[in-house]
């Protein structure tokens, strides 16, 4: 990866760190825990790309993670998580991404959702299976 493009994902994670909005406060009628544990994945995340900052670019790459934190986060949030969106959350280059939602739809682990309102547009979802295994995790994180 030429010094261009590791300047232009940096950016494009910076622009995704920006939109990825602090956790969600509990409010009144929502899950006590459901919130923790999304704090506690999109803590994660947050830790990876500040690791990700201090390091040379492609030390550390684990983009099926990323993906999974990033969704059971946008999930908690209530926000549609694009294609397009999941492949910048994913901190590796797109095709890497795409490989990798490939990867995680097959799993069982997430699934695609065409939009209904513009059908260049793609969306990305956890499973139950990937919520579930996604909770496992984040609960021993307690």
């Amino acid at each position: 990866m030429g010094h261009h493009n590791s300047q232009q994902m940096s950016e494009a994670f910076e622009t995704r760190a920006i939109t990825f909005a602090p956790a969600p406060s509990i409010t009144e009628g929502a899950d006590p825990e459901a919130s923790h544990l999304a704090m506690i994945a999109e803590r994660e995340y947050a830790n990876r790309r500040r690791r990700d900052a201090s390091f040379a670019p492609g030390i550390f790459a684990e983009p099926a993670w990323d993906m999974l934190l990033d969704l059971y986060v946008q999930q908690h949030q209530k926000r549609s998580v694009s294609i397009h969106s999941l492949c910048i959350a994913a901190a590796v280059p797109p095709t890497t991404a795409l490989r990798w939602i490939g990867r995680l739809v097959d799993a069982g682990l997430m699934k695609r959702e065409p939009s209904l309102q513009d059908n260049r547009v793609v969306y990305v979802a956890l499973t139950d299976e990937g919520r579930s295994a996604m909770e496992k995790y984040l609960r021993g994180r307690l």
